[in-house]
């Protein structure tokens, strides 16, 4: 390979590395308590865990070499992901939904995004600790803005129902 390419190859290694590096970063400090997988990773270069059930919830977000995340959280209070989901889309906005989220039946609802390729899918619990989130192929930045929702809803709800829970998840 000529040393102009070579060099040219190396900067967008290192750009590259940079940009996973912040999207690590960013994905981080929308939703508190995501970490590194203590396992080696999942299914791409990075594997974020959180084991936060019934507060923040339980699982993984894997984030592939073109900086797509695939969001895996189950575990999550079916108030949080309610107000989150209406937060970021609006109201009526997942298949099968006219209203707010909060006021439908448990069960999974749709939502295919044509322009960036996101498959969202939510569950509503039976129980209203037992709500699921799942998206694949997510953009960083879409990633984060659902993340911070989930973390913004479920600040909002700790600080106005103290005595359900703290902060942490444990009782009050």
């Amino acid at each position: 390979m000529k040393p102009p390419v070579m060099k040219a190859l190396e900067e967008w290694k290192d750009a590259s590395d940079t940009l996973q590096e912040r999207a690590v970063n960013v994905l981080r400090l929308a939703l508190p308590g995501l970490d590194h997988s203590k396992t080696p990773p999942y299914c791409c270069p990075v594997t974020l865990t959180i084991d936060r059930p019934g507060e923040l919830g339980h699982g993984r977000i894997c984030i592939d070499d073109d900086r797509r995340a695939t969001v895996e959280i189950t575990n999550l209070p079916n108030a949080v992901i309610a107000e989150a989901i209406d937060a970021v889309f609006g109201i009526g906005w997942f298949d099968n939904t006219d209203a707010a989220l909060e006021d439908c039946e448990p069960g999974k609802y749709h939502y295919d995004d044509e322009m960036s390729g996101s498959e969202y899918t939510i569950g509503l619990g039976e129980d209203p600790a037992d709500g699921s989130l799942n998206i694949d192929y997510v953009p960083i930045p879409f990633a984060a803005e659902v993340l911070d929702a989930i973390s913004t809803a479920r600040d909002r709800q700790a600080d106005e129902h103290p005595d359900i829970t703290a902060r942490d998840g444990s009782p009050a």
